[in-house]
């Protein structure tokens, strides 16, 4: 809204909503912030036809006027509505919820919410300029974003079973830990898929168990010294008797649904692979080494169509991952700490990415040691693998909106600061 084409007229209205699962709550005021009316309309098809109907500026007297919708990017709600307003060529903002949650805060100290003051709210930061330019992707960056959501949660599920797992086998099966650091390592799932307890693995005559344990392995290549190591320590086991079947049996299922987790894992992540593809950022992304598959996947995901940013800073703004500093009177703050008011599942994809790429990327190895190396105010680790998150989605921008290869030899000037690639 501080663009020229978004200057508001005086006839020009704003409708602010107020989004929810099954009811919408409008408020329209005038751009000198008068009320004019406030209704809800239930989210349908229908609904939505209704609010447009309601908010034309000729019904509200305003025959010259034109009228642009805000609301927060709450959930699932928001995109269905903002589709519905692309279809009829409205325009639409999004409001941050965090200003509106301020500027409630500020407004009433009693910290009272309804959904008509929410809805006012947002409609008087749409009217002020306090908007952000989020739009929808097109459909190929919505996909993708919908997979790779679907890939990260079952890569947590994955880890929260995997801690489930190894709980158990401190009761099953103690010493089990000892011969596996990693329990999702193919040798260790193709013996817990047997559902035995450390006595019925003992009574088993070796070649016995080992023959089980093949059978097992799902294809996995599985060392035959671990399982005997196994056998072995199975005759030593300390566990406690009572209980250890119903235990066992548990443990099995656990691995289960690992397998099962595991499987959807590998399919999901051919169809991503695949997907990128067709977007023609990855293939940039891809040149800068140290990015792997899932971490340009989640870059993407999380960033969208990059012709939609002006300028690298925003990426690091997106994330979260920009230094906030703070200074009260003679209280001069020294440490500036990531401000964390950006997308979380952003800054996973970009440390983790940094971690890859401070050990295949020589350019971004050499910024590290050069923050931590030096004389003047080094950095400790952590805040030189921050700045480093910062510097590789700077390299991200650059790669993709200049649609070029990375160039590890390349030398940026200090006048085009946000250009470097």
């Amino acid at each position: 809204m501080t663009s020229a084409h978004d200057r508001l007229g005086q006839d020009d209205v704003i409708v602010g909503l107020d989004l929810a699962t099954r009811e919408h709550q409008a408020v329209v005021i005038s751009s000198t912030g008068k009320r004019l009316t406030r209704f809800r309309v239930p989210h349908s098809r229908k609904g939505l036809e209704e609010l447009l109907r309601r908010t034309t500026p000729s019904i509200l007297g305003r025959p010259n006027g034109k009228r642009v919708f805000a609301f927060e990017a709450t959930g699932h709600v928001w995109p269905a509505v903002a589709f519905v307003l692309e279809e009829q060529g409205e325009r639409y903002v999004i409001v941050n919820p965090l200003a509106t949650f301020r500027v409630r805060e500020a407004r009433q100290l009693d910290r009272q919410k309804t959904d008509v003051n929410d809805s006012e709210q947002i409609a008087e930061l749409a009217r002020t300029g306090v908007v952000t330019r989020t739009q929808l992707d097109p459909r190929a960056y919505l996909e993708l974003r919908r997979m790779w959501g679907e890939y990260a949660r079952l890569r947590s599920e994955r880890a929260r079973l995997k801690t489930l797992l190894t709980h158990q086998l401190y009761g099953l099966f103690p010493e089990f830990i000892g011969n596996w650091s990693d329990v999702l390592q193919p040798g260790a799932l193709a013996v817990l898929r047997r559902g035995l307890t450390p006595t019925e693995i003992a009574a088993l005559p070796l070649n016995d168990f080992i023959a089980q344990v093949q059978q097992a392995r799902c294809g996995r290549r599985v060392w035959r010294f671990k399982v005997i190591q196994v056998h072995e320590r199975a005759q030593i086991s300390v566990a406690c008797p009572l209980g250890l079947k119903a235990l066992a049996h548990e443990v099995q299922r656990v691995v289960a649904r690992i397998d099962q987790i595991s499987a959807q894992m590998e399919e999901l992540a051919a169809e991503i692979q695949g997907h990128l593809a067709s977007i023609q950022e990855a293939q940039y992304l891809g040149t800068i080494p140290g990015l792997a598959w899932s971490s340009i996947a989640g870059l993407i995901a999380h960033i969208g169509a990059i012709d939609k940013y002006r300028h690298g800073r925003q990426l690091v703004k997106l994330a979260g991952t920009n230094p906030s500093r703070r200074d009260s009177g003679l209280t001069v703050g020294r440490i500036q700490s990531m401000t964390h008011r950006g997308r979380a599942g952003l800054r996973e994809v970009v440390f983790l990415a940094t971690l890859s790429c401070l050990q295949h990327n020589s350019r971004l190895r050499a910024h590290y040691d050069r923050l931590i190396q030096r004389e003047e105010r080094p950095l400790t680790k952590m805040q030189a693998i921050g700045a480093c998150m910062n510097k590789l989605l700077l390299y991200a921008f650059a790669v993709m909106k200049r649609r070029q290869t990375f160039e590890s030899s390349h030398v940026c000037s200090r006048q085009g600061g946000n250009q470097a690639a």
